[in-house]
């Protein structure tokens, strides 16, 4: 396998975070980069991949804190966007993906870390990390959200938790399963983080 590279696109942000998730759409040519360094997703044209160009940005910081993943199916982008503080409920925000206008939004767990539609672009699934505070006075519980898309300008979530598993700590513990925050229950240690 040997890669060589095309062309490049700079963020204007050295030795931060600033283009770590990447999600590509195919027929408008374009990729969507999260910025978490400046809390936008830049939308670059690549239909020179040589030259890439910055023809958008979505301001993540009018829906929330930052944007952590993006992803894009059907002409819908779904960004995913910590509430401030990060504890609290995230959302989901939809975009058309031509024009980069808000479709709507659905709350999902805290911390929403990365998203991805399903194949047929129907829904988006939802890892909620839910981090704790600095000082673990506020941890909130991870889980999974399932988002219902409904063309981006209705959409419906349900959430799955891990308050089933309460009673398992202890067997969780011997297989192996690392619990280990400060008076944290199975569900608030257990932080998906990708799908």
């Amino acid at each position: 396998l040997d890669l060589s590279v095309l062309g490049t696109y700079e963020a204007n942000a050295f030795n931060a975070g600033a283009a770590e998730i990447v999600a590509y759409d195919a027929p408008r040519q374009r990729l969507f980069v999260v910025n978490s360094s400046a809390v936008t997703v830049d939308v670059l044209n690549i239909a020179n991949p040589a030259m890439p160009v910055l023809v958008g940005t979505i301001d993540a910081s009018t829906e929330g804190a930052s944007a952590n993943s993006v992803a894009v199916s059907n002409g819908i982008v779904a960004v995913a966007i910590e509430a401030s503080p990060k504890t609290d409920p995230g959302s989901v925000v939809f975009y058309n993906a031509a024009t980069l206008a808000k479709l709507g939004e659905v709350a999902v767990g805290a911390l929403p870390d990365m998203l991805t539609f399903t194949p047929n672009g129907l829904r988006v699934l939802v890892a909620n990390e839910g981090e704790p505070n600095a000082n673990y006075s506020i941890d909130p519980e991870g889980s999974i959200s399932i988002v219902t898309v409904n063309g981006g300008t209705a959409p419906t979530a349900v959430t799955a938790g891990f308050t089933a598993f309460y009673a398992q700590a202890a067997a969780l513990r011997a297989r192996g399963v690392r619990i280990y925050g400060p008076n944290a229950s199975v569900a608030q240690d257990f932080e998906p983080e990708y799908i």
